[in-house]
Order: C-alpha cells, then structure tokens, then sequence
C-alpha cells in the first residue's frame, strides 16, 4: 500500500514537472491602442511605452519589434522576461513634415503566446508655421535657395523650356550676383538671365533658367554643373546644378500611322564565367520591323568597361544590323551586371536598355623569384 501511494506520489511530481518544463510564456500588454491626440509638427517626436507582463510559467522573449513605417522607432526589453515580471516595449513617432490624422502599426513577435501581437499608435499633427527655412530649404552663405538644381523632366528635341530658381538673402546685407562670370560658363544649350542682380537683406530674386534642345547634339539625359558667382562675404561662389532628359518630339501619331520599330533579337546575355582581365563581345541583332527609317539617335554604356558598337545608324524597313557589345573585365571581380542604353525614333521603343552579366574569376599575379645574387669565390 505504501509503495503504490509512493509510485503515485512520484508519478504526479514527475508529471507536474514535465507541465512546468513543457509551459510556455505569455505576454499580456497593458494596451494595445495608443492615441497621442493633438500634437505639435514641431515639437519633438511623441513617445509612448506599452508594458508587457508574463503571466505565464517560463520566460518569454520579444525577438523583433517591426513598425509600419520608419517614421515610428521603436525600443525593447532584449532580455528574458521572467514569470511574473515586465518589460517595456518604447515607441516614438517624429511628427516632422508630416501634418494631419496619422494610425500606424507595430508588429511584436515573441517565442511565447502570443508569437504574433499588434499594436497601434495614432494622433492628430497640428501643422507648424512655416517659414524661410521652409520655403527655401537649401542654404549657401548669407543666401538661401529654392533648390540646388533645376531639373527638366522632359525636353522635346526640336524645343525649348524655361524653370525659375529662387534666391533668398537671409542677412541684414546686399549680396550681388556676378552674372556674367556665372553665364559664361554654360554650353551653349543653356541660358539664364536674372530678374535683378542685387539681393536686398530680406528679399528675393528669380533666376530664370532655359534648355534650348536644338542646340545641342545629345539624347537622353543633358547636365552641366554651374558655379553661381556673387560678393556673398560668406560663401561667394554656389554649385548649381543644371539638367533635363532630352525625347524626340513625335507629333500627334494617330492609330495606324507608319512608323520605325526598333525589334532586338534578344535584350539579355550572359558571358558565364570569365577570366579577369579578358575582353569579351556578344553580338545583338536589331531589326526594323516598321514601315518607316529607323534611326539609332544614341548607344551609351553604363560603366567605361562597356563599349557598344552598331555597324549601322540608319535602317531600312526591313533591315538589320549588328550591334557588338564589347566588356573589358579588367579590375572586375565576382558577379558584373551592366547595361546599355539605345535611343532610337521609334515612338513606341525610343529608349530600350540591354543587359550583360558575368562572373568575373579573379585571376592570381604570377609569383616572381628574386634574382640569384652570385657570390665570387676568392
């Protein structure tokens, strides 16, 4: 009797055991919503901490923390939460730039129950007065600007179009801009003219710049670097930037109308393993499958180790021609992917790109031995 109450004594021991070494954690939060309310754009980013309590019998570990979007950082407890212990999972979500109702979530995972919890912060930004720093957010000296450069989206080729850059003088001085120190330094395809030359403490002027297409021999995307000169005490000379991307002008195409079409045999290739240092070519073969003359207005590479070479400019309705990729591996090691571009008149395919790849094998520098130095026997 003794040694069966004895065997079931041990049987449950050993069995409630096994119940606490097999439990798992489980993570209870204080809350899962969060409302900040109304806050201010500019003032500091809103912070919140969610409490986690195990209320379960083994530790339990947050493993990741992950938030809808990089405006909310969140912070954690990295440690093992004991039974019966908390830990504090911090979010902050900057409210800069960023006005209005806002709802975002945060993904917790845990290797308790629940694996998987989502939390929710949300809030009304009241929006900030805005200001000089605002309206001209690019600063240079005693001026301020609108931007750095002036970017032309798209610039028919037969065409011209004009953009403004806006200077603002922040200090209690005139600053002056030397304008023709500045102009002569732009290509040909480019003017800009000034709606004054001096910059009164506090006020602004227009710099007017325009792209004139058909003054220069190039497709695609145009740049230019521009130092704007000015007597500015604090920083007289300012790197503009001035570019566009230059198209072909089409027309009105109706449905049906005749035109060039650019058709590539194929629009990828792969050398496959090469050596270092070697030359290699592949061979794309372009067609003119339209009803009117194909012209190849440009052919660029992405990198100086590309170099492609069509044997025809001009085709034919019907024609063909080579167009021989040529890679240099030399300085190249591992997986290479490079492109190159072709521009061509044809309304539908006016810009296609090209694609090489390889792996580069790095080849070892043949050791030398040092020359053998003779010793001459007295």
């Amino acid at each position: 009797m003794k040694k069966t109450l004895f065997s079931t004594c041990l049987v449950l021991l050993l069995a409630s055991t096994t119940a606490w070494a097999q439990g798992v954690g489980k993570a209870e939060f204080n809350k899962d919503k969060h409302d900040f309310g109304k806050i201010q754009e500019d003032g500091g980013p809103a912070k919140v901490e969610f409490i986690v309590t195990n209320t379960g019998i083994a530790p339990i570990t947050i493993t990741e923390v992950q938030p809808s979007c990089g405006c909310t950082t969140p912070t954690w407890t990295k440690e093992p939460i004991q039974a019966g212990k908390t830990g504090i999972i911090s979010a902050s979500y900057d409210p800069m730039n960023r006005p209005g109702p806002f709802n975002k979530n945060i993904t917790v995972k845990t290797n308790g129950e629940p694996s998987i919890a989502n939390l929710t912060i949300s809030g009304d930004v009241i929006p900030r007065k805005k200001g000089v720093k605002d309206w001209y957010p690019q600063e240079s000296g005693s001026l301020r600007l609108t931007s750095r450069s002036v970017y032309f989206q798209r610039i028919y080729h037969d065409s011209k179009e004009s953009q403004k850059l806006t200077l603002y003088n922040d200090s209690d001085k005139p600053v002056n801009i030397k304008l023709a120190e500045t102009t002569s330094q732009l290509p040909a395809w480019a003017t800009m003219t000034a709606s004054k030359t001096t910059i009164a403490p506090k006020d602004s002027i227009h710099l007017n710049f325009t792209i004139d297409a058909t003054k220069q021999n190039d497709w695609d995307y145009i740049s230019t670097g521009l130092i704007l000169k000015t007597d500015d005490a604090k920083e007289a000379d300012k790197q503009l930037y001035l570019g566009g991307v230059v198209v072909e002008n089409f027309g009105n195409l109706t449905a049906g109308s005749p035109t060039p079409q650019a058709i590539f045999d194929r629009i990828t290739h792969d050398y496959g393993k090469i050596n270092q240092g070697t030359t290699n070519t592949t061979t794309f073969v372009l067609t003119n499958k339209g009803q009117k003359t194909l012209t190849i207005r440009k052919v660029k590479a992405s990198c100086g180790c590309t170099a492609p070479q069509p044997k025809k400019m001009v085709l034919e309705p019907g024609e063909s021609t080579n167009v021989d990729v040529v890679y240099n591996s030399h300085g190249k090691e591992g997986k290479q992917n490079q492109t190159v571009t072709i521009i061509t008149n044809d309304p539908q395919r006016a810009k296609q790109t090209l694609s090489i790849s390889a792996e580069v094998l790095k080849t070892e520098a043949p050791k030398t031995e040092a020359p053998k130095t003779e010793i001459k026997q007295k």
